[in-house]
């Protein structure tokens, strides 16, 4: 029999997107940029290399996300002190009102997904998820 839960765990977090995407367009933020701004706002003045590489994406591809983030004024590249050709990322006070809402958002749609699970079988799996993700 062949494992299903990468298939399955692909085809929820592509789910949850894609709802979390739809909310958050009238705040103006998409998936991606709300997952940039929460590995920032836990790693704050990482250069953006660094930012990219905690995302797992392309530095060029970061690098066109924080631009929108900086023109709306949600994030500030300081010059790096010790490398003059790096950035240092710091998120402003305005990004933390947004992340409020989307944090809230982030929450409804978790709720809505998970509606079909009890409270008890929510802990137990996210537990379990948190545990997988530690070993890898």
């Amino acid at each position: 029999m062949h494992s299903k839960f990468g298939f399955l765990s692909y085809e929820i977090s592509h789910i949850i997107r894609q709802r979390f995407n739809k909310e958050a367009e009238h705040v103006g933020f998409t998936h991606s940029q709300w997952r940039a701004l929460v590995h920032l706002s836990e790693n704050e003045n990482c250069r953006q290399i660094d930012l990219a590489e905690i995302l797992e994406i392309k530095p060029i591809t970061l690098a066109r996300q924080i631009d929108l983030l900086e023109e709306s004024g949600l994030v500030r590249r300081n010059k790096d002190v010790d490398d003059r050709r790096a950035y240092r990322l710091e998120i402003t006070d305005k990004a933390r009102l947004v992340m409020q809402k989307l944090w809230t958002i982030a929450d409804a749609v978790e709720a809505e997904v998970l509606a079909t699970l009890s409270s008890e079988e929510r802990r137990v799996m996210v537990a379990l998820l948190e545990r997988v993700k530690v070993s890898l």
